[in-house]
């Protein structure tokens, strides 16, 4: 007769304590590894690929669904810059960050320098059709009121 296994409910304590762990002992070259996966996995098990896909080929859409309904619960604008070689997305003033696994005491920063970038990279590179680089300008973890971020792309 065969058992039935019940495992154990993931135990959210010991994944921010593993992620600090991580960014706090192993050399950039690792955290980048590990915290840029976090931000794929999280775009993509989050399901933001469904949801940015639908602004696909639609980039105005988007933009009007932050600059003019206002509908984001993050940000606050969403611009071309001057010359048209990026987007300037200026975050919207916070308390806290949006991450869960931030919420603990001393969180780890790769959580901003990698996973988020990651993350946003995947959403702005399928919102843009193409490869994007992200530059964090502003974070709450690295003591600023808002994220905003700089989003870089090679236009053909």
């Amino acid at each position: 007769m065969k058992k039935t296994h019940t495992p154990q409910e993931m135990n959210q304590e010991q994944v921010k304590n593993i992620l600090k762990f991580i960014d706090a002992s192993q050399d950039e070259s690792v955290k980048e590894s590990v915290f840029c996966q976090l931000g794929r996995e999280c775009f993509y098990v989050r399901h933001l690929d469904n949801w940015i896909g639908q602004y696909t080929g639609n980039v105005q859409a988007f933009l009007d669904r932050i600059n003019v309904e206002k509908a984001s619960k993050y940000w606050e604008k969403l611009e071309f810059t001057e010359d048209g070689m990026a987007l300037i997305l200026t975050g919207k003033k916070v308390e806290g960050c949006a991450c869960a696994f931030a919420d603990c005491a001393d969180p780890p920063l790769s959580l901003c320098h990698y996973c988020c970038k990651s993350m946003q990279q995947e959403m702005f590179g399928m919102l843009l059709g193409q490869e994007v680089e992200v530059e964090i300008t502003e974070a709450y973890l690295l003591g600023d009121e808002r994220c905003s971020t700089l989003i870089h792309w090679r236009k053909a």
